[in-house]
């Protein structure tokens, strides 16, 4: 089956506008139906209806004919009638009356109609037009309001050179590594001056730990050499006496300074 024609679809829309106090869910029934049989009766049009049968009962039960919905078809001089079928409530057809006017030769599926109108209680036209019959709400009012915000302002996208990619991932990589591997900061955001002169305090404790080293170094070594204990002994003599003289501690001292000066904080987990 087909959908219905915009005559049948326009025609109905004002029958449910029309009929709304005699069967309340006209559109409702009307909106789950499909067109069944479809006649040019020869002075109008009959099409049948089929309602949706799980669609629960009408809401009230008149039986009958019933509509005052006019339209101007085609090149007819007169209008149309149309009317719905009911039966206890039950949309069952659509019945258009062209008041003996000749309608063998219209398309009804195609043929172009205007100015449909219903009747009121003393005869009188009235034109179906669906906004201007909308009961007036505050919810469309909602929608009719000029304080609208503005459009927040869009920058221009920036254009990024080979420098600024070359940089972002440098950035990137050097992160990665850093979460890998670790960070070595400086301690002190002072600067380390070369050359100042040495404390006493701190050479003594740097050629403290001078010897201290040399001799578990010599120590370790005849140890994994098998050499005789005398060899440690004169290894820790000869290197320890090259290691204390002046110019060697003031450089030890120096590069103690500068490795000082940095932190290495572990990856965070």
């Amino acid at each position: 089956m087909t959908r219905f024609t915009p005559l049948e679809s326009d025609i109905l829309d004002a029958l449910a506008w029309d009929l709304r106090d005699v069967a309340p869910d006209l559109a409702g029934q009307f909106a789950e139906s499909l067109p069944g049989s479809r006649r040019n009766t020869g002075s109008g049009l009959f099409t049948e209806l089929i309602v949706d049968r799980s669609r629960p009962p009408p809401l009230t039960t008149p039986t009958g004919r019933f509509g005052t919905v006019h339209a101007m078809v085609g090149d007819l001089p007169d209008p149309i009638a149309f009317q719905v079928e009911l039966r206890q409530g039950r949309l069952l057809a659509l019945h258009g009356d062209a008041y003996g006017q000749d309608t063998r030769a219209i398309d009804f599926a195609r043929v172009p109609f205007d100015q449909v109108f219903t009747l009121d209680d003393t005869g009188e036209s009235i034109a179906f037009d669906p906004a201007a019959l909308t009961q007036p709400s505050p919810l469309l009012d909602l929608h009719r309001h000029t304080d609208h915000e503005p459009p927040l302002p869009v920058s221009p996208p920036r254009v990024m050179t080979v420098a600024d990619v070359q940089q972002l991932q440098n950035e990137k990589l050097q992160g990665l590594v850093d979460v890998m591997f670790g960070k070595v900061r400086p301690a002190n955001a002072a600067p380390i001056d070369d050359d100042a002169p040495i404390d006493k305090a701190d050479q003594t404790s740097l050629k403290v730990g001078l010897w201290v080293a040399v001799a578990v170094g010599s120590l370790l070594i005849t140890l994994v050499m098998r050499l005789p204990i005398f060899f440690a002994i004169f290894l820790t003599f000869v290197v320890g006496r090259m290691l204390s003289r002046p110019t060697v501690l003031s450089a030890l001292a120096r590069g103690t300074r500068r490795l000082g000066q940095y932190e290495y904080r572990p990856p965070e987990r």
